[in-house]
């Protein structure tokens, strides 16, 4: 019988800093984060063992809701796609490249303000062979 597979490591992070800063610096801050910690890196997923490659985290800060649970996760977005937990496979839709093949969900816990939140991470199949990854956290009260 198969052993079901347990997130191992659930990283802490907090709002604190971002919260007393302006909207326009906090996009900067999460940027250079970004581009220092993850740009260029590849993880392999503990789960399935797929290597997943950050490229661009202009995407994620400036071109998708950035809200006060979102941001300091950027901090430990590599660790959150080593250990996240496979949920299932998604189709791709008429409106995504032809060269995307479809999408494999995951998600993975994380303590935002010392309270343990779901974050639901994407990443993008591509038909080269190569996986790119998105995420959002739940923003249900």
């Amino acid at each position: 019988m198969e052993t079901k597979y347990v997130q191992k490591v659930i990283p802490h992070v907090s709002t604190k800093e971002y919260k007393r800063a302006k909207p326009a610096d906090v996009k900067k801050t999460l940027l250079k984060i970004f581009n220092g910690k993850w740009q260029g890196k590849v993880v392999y997923n503990k789960h399935i063992g797929i290597p997943i490659r950050f490229v661009s985290g202009r995407k994620t800060i400036y071109g998708e809701a950035l809200y006060w649970k979102k941001m300091p996760v950027i901090e430990v977005l590599g660790i959150l796609m080593e250990y996240a937990t496979y949920n299932n496979f998604g189709k791709r839709k008429d409106s995504d490249p032809k060269k995307l093949i479809g999408y494999y969900n995951f998600k993975a816990y994380v303590y935002i303000d010392d309270k343990k939140e779901c974050v639901r991470l994407a990443v993008r199949a591509m038909s080269d062979g190569t996986f790119y990854y998105s995420f959002e956290v739940n923003t249900k009260k």
